[in-house]
């Protein structure tokens, strides 16, 4: 069941890096963004990048993506939700979200291939399975690469 009561869904900023910083660390432990990469990522012209709190502000969720003009395509370039706050939607209102403020027609992200709970719902939304990255991960694991096409976006 998803429950997004009390759950907002707002633009993030530079004024958010700590916090973000902090939540990359929890869920991604060593492949978590530095300030450096985050403050990059919040600054990247055209991004889309949306956080998610609680009723008490508390910052429980982030989603970053960008455009890349070159490849014609949008990229989800992380999202995560703070573990005490899985399993109720978040994900998938971050994403949704993201992808509402994008404008290409291909949307890609790249998940590890162990995150079994993620590509299920990168696939129930829509996305599938395009290639494998052998050792994308900083432990040496493979990344699946998965894009959803979507008509009548710029």
């Amino acid at each position: 069941m998803i429950d997004t009561t009390g759950i907002a869904i707002r633009p993030a900023g530079m004024l958010d890096v700590h916090a973000l910083r902090r939540l990359e660390q929890l869920v991604f432990r060593d492949d978590a963004y530095s300030y450096l990469n985050l403050s990059t990522l919040i600054m990247w012209p055209g991004a889309a990048n949306f956080k998610a709190t609680d009723s008490g502000g508390t910052l429980i969720g982030f989603v970053a993506g960008q455009p890349n003009y070159s490849s014609h395509a949008d990229w989800i370039i992380t999202i995560c939700v703070h573990p005490d706050y899985r399993g109720r939607g978040i994900g998938h209102l971050l994403l949704a979200t993201a992808e509402n403020a994008m404008t290409h027609d291909v949307i890609r992200l790249t998940v590890r291939v162990s995150n079994t709970r993620a590509i299920k719902l990168y696939e129930t939304v829509g996305y599938v399975r395009v290639y494998t990255e052998p050792r994308y991960y900083s432990d040496g694991e493979d990344g699946i690469v998965m894009e959803k096409r979507r008509a009548g976006r710029l």
